[in-house]
């Protein structure tokens, strides 16, 4: 069946398909992680400041190492970590928009995973 050409012309990169399930896992499962980290960050405050100083300080590590494959999610990592640590103390308005940031962002990372799991799925289904 590999031989046949329409095939090869059909499916040109079947190889790729597992990195593209395993980021749009990530993308879902990340942005689910964001929301549930905010929500109990809020309301428990020891856990929402241990929990972005975690994050924020992993993040600069990440950033110092200066892996290219790897700036984008440092550079995500280190900013939840900081909207996190500006959502605890309660420091008035800064806050609430912190807190506000961190939430439309996990729905917007877990929208863009879905949207590329229906792309996906819709490129799969044109072989």
């Amino acid at each position: 069946m590999s031989n046949e050409p329409e095939w090869r012309d059909a499916n040109p990169q079947p190889e790729n398909l597992p990195g593209k399930g395993r980021t749009i896992i990530l993308f879902v499962l990340g942005g689910i992680a964001i929301f549930a980290l905010t929500i109990i960050g809020i309301r428990i405050r020891p856990v929402g400041l241990a929990a972005g100083i975690f994050a924020f300080f992993s993040g600069i590590m990440m950033l110092l190492r200066r892996h290219r494959y790897n700036f984008k999610r440092s550079l995500i990592i280190t900013a939840c970590g900081f909207l996190l640590l500006l959502a605890n103390p309660r420091f008035g308005i800064v806050a609430g928009f912190a807190s506000y940031f961190l939430i439309v962002g996990a729905i917007g990372i877990v929208v863009f995973g879905l949207v590329k799991a229906i792309k996906l799925a819709w490129d799969i289904g044109k072989w």
